[in-house]
């Protein structure tokens, strides 16, 4: 008997050791990728703190996938991935499968650049939850009668957004910045989109995005990564791969959309009535088509995040703009794959003083005093540098500290870039110097014109309207605000 143990497990630790080879290495410690013959991508994270694993499978579709006819079928596809498949046959189906798998946190939602489903459940559940996912994406049911109740959720959800102060800001910002194209930046697309959506449009949908080479799989948790791979391999290995629906890229948004800047005002009652914020609008470099520059963005945003650095001081230094301190000024910018934007924020104090003039004095400060010290390095030294690079070694210290935050990164990365821009993230950033920032600085904001935008309480707004009205600013409103109602 003992003999008989010990070569069972000899044959089992040299199955074990073939599936291994299979896996592809990386620079991330417990980070383990593989590929299927299909083309499916599987990312393992071990990690045994505690008894879990999160699965988490993403598709490269959403927003960017989305023209004026078809821009929100992609967030109703996504609810329609809960109401039953040739396993779990209805909604009630699926939840109570949820509910068995023990799920501490589970969700799915449509972005402008993928579709992600996710949930962490108990490791001794780690084949059931593999298995559920299979099915749901795998083989959806769409029936006909879930749509019809399933549009009813997704059409109350679009429409409470029309006036939801936040979703017309955003659907305002996102048409100005991208003319061309807004409805790719739009998941929830027009009422009208989903009210008249078949079961055809998902299926067209399913079979040219939900395929395995446009997909992966992240799985991270108290897990043997050789394990895991053998799992996903026996439960996703026949599904079948088709035509890359990338074959085609999409063409860059315009990235000088303006020869002049754009003004607009937005009366927002979160505002209170002693400030106003400012927000200066530039397209930033989408990974895509500007990869390089992506890491140049990131580290002026570093600079521009220091309290004693030039950006903040300087601004809060004008007097005229009336901003409380360093806290109040921000910059913003989050890498994307085709949909870049750079945010500039400041907030104000006595909001009903000229705040139409002291929003453009703002641009004016940026223009003349602060972006030429980052173009002739005033405002980047060797020590300032060497502190975003800690920083970004902290980062990814902090981020490692979980095997769903890890995860997480990673699949941000997948999404907007690939892999390898993840794995050599920190290397290429520890590149970027003061000549890297003077030209992204050049590139991006010296003689770019952005979309600015004032939020104001109401009431101040309602008092000075027309100070704003001689200025040239447009004011946001839930009538002009989204892209589809022009093209009625």
């Amino acid at each position: 008997m003992k003999s008989y143990v010990k070569k069972s497990l000899t044959v089992f630790s040299l199955f074990l050791l073939g599936i291994v080879v299979f896996a592809e290495k990386t620079p991330i410690q417990n980070v383990y990728q593989y590929r299927l013959e299909n083309g499916l991508e599987l990312y393992v994270a071990e990690n045994h703190a505690v008894p879990l694993v999160t699965i988490e499978i993403a598709v490269k579709t959403g927003g960017i996938a989305q023209t004026p006819e078809n821009a929100g079928l992609f967030h109703l596809y996504e609810h329609m991935m809960f109401k039953g498949n040739t396993k779990y046959r209805s909604a009630a189906d699926v939840q109570n499968a949820i509910k068995k798998l023990g799920v501490t946190t589970w969700n799915g939602y449509t972005s402008d650049e993928c579709v992600r489903y996710f949930f962490t459940i108990p490791v001794n559940q780690l084949y059931n939850g593999l298995e559920f996912w299979s099915y749901a994406v795998r083989t959806p049911l769409m029936d006909k009668a879930e749509l019809e109740n399933e549009k009813k959720v997704v059409l109350s959800e679009i429409k409470g957004g029309y006036s939801n102060p936040d979703t017309i800001l955003s659907a305002g910002l996102m048409k100005a910045l991208f003319p061309a194209a807004p409805w790719k930046l739009d998941p929830a697309g027009p009422a009208e989109n989903v009210q008249k959506a078949t079961v055809a449009d998902l299926k067209s949908i399913q079979q040219t995005y939900y395929i395995p080479n446009n997909a992966a799989l992240f799985v991270g948790g108290d897990v043997n990564p050789a394990e895991v791979y053998r799992l996903v391999k026996e439960l996703y290995g026949s599904w079948k791969r088709a035509a890359d629906p990338w074959t085609v890229p999409n063409k860059q948004q315009l990235t000088q959309p303006y020869l002049q800047p754009q003004y607009f005002v937005m009366p927002y009652d979160k505002m209170s009535v002693q400030t106003a914020r400012v927000l200066l609008m530039y397209r930033g470099p989408d990974a895509e088509f500007d990869r390089a520059d992506t890491y140049g963005a990131d580290v002026t945003g570093y600079l521009m995040d220091d309290p004693s650095g030039v950006f903040k001081q300087m601004l809060c230094s004008v007097p005229e703009l009336m901003i409380p301190g360093s806290d109040y000024v921000s910059e913003g910018y989050l890498t994307k794959k085709e949909g870049g934007i750079i945010q500039l924020s400041a907030v104000m104090l006595q909001p009903e003083k000229n705040l139409a003039d002291r929003a453009k004095l703002l641009l004016n400060t940026l223009n003349r005093k602060v972006f030429p010290d980052f173009s002739d390095g005033t405002a980047v030294s060797p020590a300032k540098l060497q502190n975003v690079y800690q920083k970004l070694q902290d980062y990814r210290i902090m981020e490692m500290e979980t095997a769903s935050g890890l995860l997480d990164t990673l699949l941000n990365w997948w999404v907007t870039a690939d892999a390898g821009y993840y794995y050599t993230y920190n290397e290429n950033m520890q590149k970027t110097g003061t000549v890297e920032v003077a030209s992204f600085v050049n590139k991006y904001f010296t003689g770019r014109n952005p979309v600015v935008v004032v939020l104001v309480n109401p009431d101040v707004y309602n008092a000075d309207k027309q100070d704003f009205i001689d200025s040239g600013y447009t004011e946001i409103t839930k009538e002009n605000a989204f892209w589809w109602r022009d093209a009625k």
